[in-house]
């Protein structure tokens, strides 16, 4: 894969997991990038990369619309241009239906589905004016194959999937890729908070669930957004590449 140098990015939710991962490999590549994410304290997982110059944080709720003019300021100001865009931000809320309150359909609208929105919106003439520019939305694979007390999240996730789709037509005309990840059991931060008091058993007890007989790691989604992102992938637009084991494929 080509390397990223002269390029600029913005990745939200970057201070953990996925988001972190890809920040690191789209630098160790040559990239500058815009790091934001909505927890102070977990900003010094990233203080490394800002400390050598190659990255910056932005602390960002990526549904408010005011935050994303931050963003993209802080941006152009500190980096001249803005090349990628990673909407990797979201959140998850896993209830039965009937324990489902209006509020929680709304937060993962607003977090997984308006967010990417808003992102591709502030961005989009920045990248038309400078001729082209590639835009990665991290869904999840239950936007497809959904899970029965996943209806919020799985909902929001598959809005995302076909936003991403329509994007990519549109974007079309200017040069701008729009696609699609869809991690599936990856284990980040998330996984390990819900793993209990034996994250190594419940790692290896979810292995057999997999095809590959193994969880991914936040690396290989990394891997699969960094190349979607490339001049690799010049051609490659509204697709979605599954990262997940074989899950899918089931």
């Amino acid at each position: 894969m080509s390397g990223f140098t002269g390029k600029v990015a913005i990745i939200t939710g970057a201070t953990a997991g996925i988001g972190r991962a890809t920040a690191e490999l789209l630098i160790a590549r040559g990239a500058k990038v815009v790091i934001t994410g909505r927890d102070l304290a977990r900003a010094k997982n990233i203080q490394p990369l800002v400390e050598r110059g190659d990255a910056i944080f932005v602390q960002q709720d990526t549904a408010h619309e005011t935050t994303w003019d931050l963003v993209t300021t802080a941006a152009l100001n500190a980096f001249g241009r803005i090349d990628i865009l990673v909407n990797n931000a979201g959140r998850i809320i896993v209830k039965p239906l009937d324990k489902l309150s209006l509020d929680d359909m709304k937060l993962m609208t607003a977090a997984n589905l308006t967010s990417t929105f808003l992102g591709m919106r502030a961005v989009w003439a920045t990248m038309a004016e400078a001729g082209g520019g590639a835009i990665v939305n991290v869904s999840a694979l239950m936007g497809e194959r959904t899970a029965s007390i996943g209806l919020a999240y799985s909902a929001a996730k598959g809005a995302q999937q076909a936003l991403t789709k329509s994007a990519a037509l549109e974007g079309a005309a200017h040069n701008i890729r729009v696609n699609t990840v869809l991690p599936g059991l990856i284990w980040s931060d998330g996984w390990k908070r819900m793993a209990g008091p034996e994250p190594d058993k419940t790692k290896a007890n979810l292995g057999p669930t997999i095809p590959m007989n193994r969880v991914g790691e936040p690396a290989e989604v990394a891997q699969a957004i960094a190349f979607l992102a490339s001049d690799e992938a010049r051609h490659i637009t509204g697709i979605e590449m599954a990262v997940d084991g074989g899950k899918s494929a089931g």
